[in-house]
């Protein structure tokens, strides 16, 4: 499912593995590709970026980052990230991913990247499973 804003800010794509194995030491790598005005990148002011992740229905996050802040771990997913992991060099883009060190079978279910500016909005849904004993 996908919603659209207007086209400030957009989810160019989001990477979520379908299927990793329960509690095996790997990671699983959540990603959140989004674009923003060229005028925003440019000035590096990111008016009121702020990336979260939402876990099944909850509505509170999992995961907030707000451009010039660190990263922040939250409700089931506390100190289960490695928050120094970056996705990109960019300012705007740094720590828009999850970078699950190692996904236990509580960690199925939907995610949602939800990627917001003061003016605008947008977010998209992908289901992970973990599966095994």
């Amino acid at each position: 499912f996908r919603h659209a804003g207007a086209v400030g800010i957009q989810i160019t794509d989001l990477r979520v593995p379908p299927a990793v194995r329960n509690n095996s030491g790997s990671a699983a790598l959540l990603d959140c590709e989004y674009t923003l005005k060229p005028e925003e990148l440019a000035a590096d002011k990111y008016s009121g970026l702020v990336v979260k992740w939402y876990f099944k229905n909850s509505p509170s996050p999992v995961y907030q980052w707000i451009p010039g802040q660190k990263p922040q771990d939250l409700g089931i997913l506390k100190g289960k990230l490695d928050l120094s992991h970056r996705a990109s060099d960019h300012g705007a883009t740094m720590h828009r991913a999850l970078y699950i060190t190692n996904p236990t079978t509580e960690l199925s279910g939907e995610y949602k990247c939800f990627v917001s500016t003061f003016d605008d909005e947008d977010f998209m849904t992908k289901k992970m499973v973990v599966f095994g004993e």
